[in-house]
């Protein structure tokens, strides 16, 4: 397997944007976590999430190529970076201040760049090879509206701010296995697919 397919300048790009926001959110802890800048590291991580599973046409040209099952089992190991800064950034915020809540920030952060994939996954599987671009875009200003105008139900929030932790670290956990199961399923080779539907269609007749 190979990481070729990756684009490393826009992921490493925008894992450098998270480093350099959570830098600044750690040097201005004293008072308690800046949650709301902390979010907007978390925005280019995601973004950056986005492009690991971008597919250029230089991994259709490969002397022996890989299937599809494989080229994103490679790519996926990619997603490393930009989880290991906001683990890093979310410890030493705790670190820096103690009334960080490190253990519901690292869940949204998972659910976060888990969802990132799994919307990349799916464009990929119906015929978009590099969907990074319009995932980071949709995604990034999703979150900025969420982040900026905090909208309903406050009840389970998305990204809660003084409580409503529970429900959201609840809620990020489901979104997470949900978007994992789903890459995983997309991540399917098409030939492998149609032939398990073809065996469960002919299974069903008999």
């Amino acid at each position: 397997m190979t990481l070729r397919g990756v684009d490393w300048a826009v992921v490493l790009g925008g894992s450098a944007i998270g480093i350099a926001i959570l830098a600044g959110c750690v040097a201005f802890a004293n008072d308690g976590p800046p949650l709301p800048q902390v979010r907007l590291a978390l925005v280019a991580l995601a973004a950056a999430a986005a492009f690991v599973l971008d597919e250029p046409a230089a991994g259709a040209v490969d002397a022996v190529p890989n299937t599809r099952r494989r080229r994103t089992a490679a790519r996926t190991t990619a997603i490393a970076l930009p989880l290991a800064v906001w683990i890093l950034g979310v410890l030493a915020l705790e670190q820096r201040n103690a009334v960080t809540p490190a253990g519901a920030l690292l869940v949204e952060g998972a659910g976060v760049l888990a969802v990132a994939m799994a919307v990349a996954a799916v464009l990929r599987l119906v015929g978009r090879a590099e969907p990074g671009e319009i995932v980071a875009s949709v995604l990034g200003a999703a979150m900025l509206g969420v982040i900026i105008f905090n909208p309903p139900p406050h009840s389970v929030p998305i990204f809660p701010i003084d409580d409503g932790w529970a429900p959201s670290t609840t809620l990020w956990t489901c979104l997470a296995v949900a978007a994992t199961i789903l890459v995983t399923a997309a991540s399917g080779d098409p030939y492998r697919r149609r032939v398990q539907a073809d065996q469960l269609f002919t299974s069903g007749r008999h």
